[in-house]
């Protein structure tokens, strides 16, 4: 008998299982669904699957992540595949990975922007990428993607988390690009890595929805500014009054070029500066000094 007979006749049995977990690993899920991107076998090398990928709901959500899942609501969070690959090395160190599906890419970058942190490391993975010593996070798509190390001595294992989220992130669908909406604060007074997307409740408020807000600075002043996305006149209209009975000390001013100027105070965040035109309404808070801040309100409303 040749030596390739000799093979197939005893590797095929103990290929079996192995074709048969990877076949039902990737057949049982929908080609949209988070439990379908995560890897089948392996996270990195020498990191291999710990039991069977878990799958959550909008209803069972909390059972992960108790005390977190609301913040994940808003967001359109449908659904959240999660898998444990354990070291080969320790098997008490762990890589846990958690694909979250979101209602859209502006919302996958609203959750990452929720966990960013300001002294993490970009790392080539999804659209944009945060890494710190113990957890990489990053979007793609409409997919939010938390993968950390757990367990005992995680020390130097951070290449392994980094191979782990390249890994993930080649099975994700989707491009790696940023949500077009945030080109708005695609700007040099905007401070980059400070953007964030809020769904509802802008600054706290019910009446401001679906903005983005961010830190700038011009020269001499730093300060916060927000846009409302996704209104129209009558809504720009209709926030820009709820925001002057808001504050007090208000005064507007209606300039020729059909922008209309609110200054104010408000009761949560101090001297405000916002901003009408047709259907754009941004402000400007948090600000050192009010030098410079209505021409920059100017060029947000276009």
């Amino acid at each position: 008998m040749s030596i390739r007979r000799l093979t197939a006749k005893y590797m095929w049995p103990l290929l079996l299982p192995v074709i048969f977990h990877v076949t039902a690993f990737a057949g049982s899920w929908a080609a949209d669904d988070p439990v379908a991107f995560l890897p089948p076998l392996s996270c990195s090398a020498g990191w291999k699957i710990e039991g069977k990928p878990l799958f959550y709901s909008r209803e069972t959500l909390s059972d992960r992540i108790n005390g977190e899942a609301e913040l994940y609501f808003p967001y359109g969070f449908d659904r959240m595949g999660a898998a444990r690959y354990v070291s080969d090395k320790n098997a008490t160190i762990g890589i846990d990975v958690e694909i979250y599906r979101m209602g859209s890419l502006l919302d996958a970058f609203g959750m990452y922007a929720n966990y960013r942190q300001k002294d993490g490391k970009e790392i080539n993975a999804g659209a944009e990428s945060n890494l710190s010593s113990s957890q990489l996070i990053f979007y793609q798509d409409r997919y939010f993607i938390h993968i950390q190390l757990t367990g005992g001595d995680t020390a130097g294992a951070e290449e392994a988390l980094i191979k782990c989220g390249r890994d993930v992130a080649a099975r994700v669908p989707g491009p790696k690009s940023q949500p077009p909406e945030l080109s708005i604060v695609d700007r040099s007074e905007v401070i980059k890595g400070t953007e964030r997307y809020l769904p509802q409740s802008l600054l706290g408020y019910d009446f401001l929805n679906k903005g983005v807000i961010a830190d700038a600075a011009i020269p001499g002043v730093h300060f916060q500014m927000f846009v409302l996305l996704n209104t129209t006149q009558q809504s720009a209209t209709i926030v820009f009054d709820r925001f002057r009975s808001q504050v007090t000390q208000g005064k507007v001013d209606v300039k020729g070029t059909g922008i209309t100027f609110l200054e104010g105070v408000d009761p949560l965040y101090g001297p405000v500066i916002v901003v009408k035109k047709g259907n754009c309404f941004a402000g400007v808070l948090k600000f050192s000094a009010d030098k410079g801040l209505r021409p920059f309100l100017e060029s947000l409303c276009k």
